[in-house]
């Protein structure tokens, strides 16, 4: 088929992706563990004061709250960045996997089942971990704003977003597993 080289090329182009993430998730990790477990060494102070990276806004202070120097609100960034880093791991090397098959065979198989249904549960759980403490970590940032003449609350539930995307995955993978069975009952009776 005509087609078969853009689900070559974008495998290719997932499994690359994958594995340029790696420099990212270290340059986070080494980050974090500076920050957390030594805060005053000569390489933390390097890498300048904390900034958790947030994924609904950004936070300008004038002058960094005591709040980023506190471990459990790093220790909250680093799962926020790692759930999310898992997540985009994940994704990709499954649609790396799936993108492979259906170029190389078909979209009709087991496998592909087997793949969507594991990318809909890391989207579900991974996903609301992320969503759950990236608003966590937000929130509390927010609270240190100094806000005269009103008051800012932020409620999320962001979390259903991955949930509805990894629940649609698992319906997709349910009616592809119909389609793989009638698709083998065929070829059988063939």
């Amino acid at each position: 088929m005509k087609s078969n080289w853009m689900f070559s090329v974008g495998s290719k182009i997932c499994k690359i992706l994958f594995y340029a993430l790696f420099i990212v998730t270290f340059f986070i990790i080494m980050d974090h563990v500076a920050h957390l477990w030594f805060p005053d060494s000569g390489f933390t102070q390097s890498l300048g004061p904390f900034q958790p990276i947030f994924s609904y806004g950004y936070i300008t202070f004038n002058q960094d709250p005591v709040l980023y120097t506190e471990p459990g609100f790093i220790g909250l960034s680093f799962l926020s960045n790692m759930s999310m880093i898992v997540l985009a791991h994940m994704f990709l090397w499954y649609m790396h996997r799936l993108l492979r098959h259906v170029g190389n065979n078909s979209l009709f198989m087991y496998e592909n089942v087997a793949i969507l249904s594991r990318l809909g549960l890391f989207i579900i759980v991974m996903g609301s971990l992320f969503s759950y403490s990236d608003d966590l970590l937000f929130s509390k940032a927010l609270s240190k704003l100094d806000i005269t003449n009103g008051q800012l609350m932020v409620g999320s539930l962001s979390y259903i977003d991955f949930v509805l995307g990894g629940v649609v995955l698992l319906i997709i993978a349910s009616a592809l597993k119909k389609a793989v069975h009638a698709v083998e009952e065929n070829k059988n009776t063939i």
